[in-house]
């Protein structure tokens, strides 16, 4: 298995003083970041469309919306 940095970004809407960004940091194990995501996203539908993004220094992007809340799942290879 591959060892990552993930970093999951929420996004969410400015109102009563809430931040915009939340963001969340782990160090996970797993040969595939995708199914990664479709597994520890509680309450994602399986049908739900990935927006997927790799680079060439090992970072893997994984973006989609739950609801109207933008949601970035970032794997970076350690």
């Amino acid at each position: 298995m591959k060892s990552y940095e993930l970093i999951i970004e929420r996004l969410q809407p400015p109102c009563g003083g809430k931040q915009t960004r939340l963001c969340d940091f782990y160090n996970v194990e797993t040969d595939d970041p995708v199914s990664y995501v479709r597994e520890h996203e509680p309450g994602l539908p399986q049908d739900i469309q990935l927006e997927v993004d790799c680079s060439q220094v090992g970072m893997v992007s994984v973006r989609f919306n739950k609801g109207i809340q933008p949601v970035k799942y970032e794997f970076t290879e350690i």
